[in-house]
């Protein structure tokens, strides 16, 4: 059986239902006050240029939720360029440290409450998976 791609439907899903079936990541989030919503954007995808969208909600009483597409309300948005992001995902591949080039925006202060549940999540949740090769960068005309 073949890994999924990065951030396709299979991708996203098998994240879901691991994150579903994790008492830690339940645990992780049981003493947050309120649920917390990142969302992530991707520009410039895969599919000719569009927007690649998902989220992730972490919630005290239902752990931790990934979607594609946009929550109703993010507290904090990551904004990146898709063959930017595959640039270093590929470059972490090779075993170098480098930063994935997600701009936050938004109460920056989720990151610091949201840490513990975040860090679970991210270990309980990680796939491995197939990177695409980026295309290059459009440029981008001005008119």
């Amino acid at each position: 059986m073949s890994a999924p791609v990065f951030m396709s439907a299979e991708h996203i899903a098998i994240m879901r239902w691991r994150l579903d079936a994790s008492v830690s990541v339940a645990l992780a989030c049981r003493d947050l006050d309120r649920p917390y919503a990142l969302s992530f954007v991707l520009t410039d995808g895969p599919d000719d240029g569009d927007d690649v969208r998902w989220q992730m909600i972490f919630d005290p009483h239902r752990g931790v939720c990934i979607d594609v597409g946009d929550p109703p309300h993010a507290d904090v948005t990551f904004v990146g360029e898709w063959p930017e992001v595959l640039d270093a995902l590929h470059a972490r591949r090779r075993g170098e440290d480098v930063i994935l080039p997600l701009r936050p925006d938004g109460d920056l202060d989720v990151l610091e409450r949201i840490a513990p549940a975040r860090s679970t999540a991210q270990r309980i949740g990680a796939v491995e998976t197939t990177l695409p090769e980026p295309r290059p960068t459009r440029i981008k005309e001005n008119r």
